[in-house]
């Protein structure tokens, strides 16, 4: 059925509902009464759009999960054909482009993508020469503990080295102390030894 046949069925709808209204309220199952009517269900919701946007009807309830629907009736003033139409949605015109338009929003998209590749690279940068600036810390401190070890094993070999004079120092004293030679003047051979007697004696 055309569409500007719409306000016949809304005054047959709103007819047939003026009819089962008491005191100006229909309450009831709607797609029967549309379907008296000869409205489908999509002709009937259509319909009802139109007299609740004319101000014919006013829906309080509407028919869900079995619910009765539950219209006022507002006016039976009949629909015309221009009530209709001027219910029917105008379809929104688009603004039309140019090339000058066209082209003005590929040069900004063109700009804002090389300010988005100037940051990025930047960002690049930035993180290289952090990079680098930690690889060579890194090495720094590998060659810092290289050196510390280095270090490490010659304080060692020179520890051990002042263990084993101390060692002879010591058993060298002891037959310098079991003999009873402390205060005579006969020359010692080992160094170690003749270093402590000169302590002793300069404490004596």
């Amino acid at each position: 059925m055309p569409r500007t046949n719409l306000h016949e069925l809304a005054n047959r709808l709103l007819a047939c509902l003026s009819e089962e209204a008491a005191d100006g309220r229909f309450q009831g199952r709607l797609r029967e009464v549309a379907g008296r009517a000869g409205l489908n269900s999509v002709r009937s919701a259509e319909a009802v759009r139109v007299l609740e946007e004319t101000g014919r009807i006013d829906v309080k309830q509407r028919g869900r999960r079995g619910r009765d629907t539950i219209i006022d009736i507002r006016s039976t003033a009949p629909l015309s054909l221009e009530d209709a139409e001027q219910m029917r949605p105008r379809p929104q015109r688009r603004p039309r482009l140019n090339y000058e338009d066209i082209g003005r929003s590929v040069v900004e998209r063109l700009l804002e993508l090389a300010r988005d590749d100037g940051l990025r690279s930047a960002q690049v940068e930035a993180f290289e020469a952090e990079a680098r600036n930690h690889r060579r810390r890194v090495v720094e401190l590998q060659d810092a503990l290289d050196a510390a070890l280095e270090r490490e094993a010659e304080l060692r070999v020179k520890l051990r080295a002042a263990e084993e004079a101390l060692q002879r120092a010591e058993e060298n004293l002891r037959k310098v102390l079991a003999r009873g030679d402390i205060g005579s003047q006969t020359p010692l051979d080992d160094e170690d030894a003749r270093a402590v007697l000169d302590i002793l004696r300069s404490t004596s």
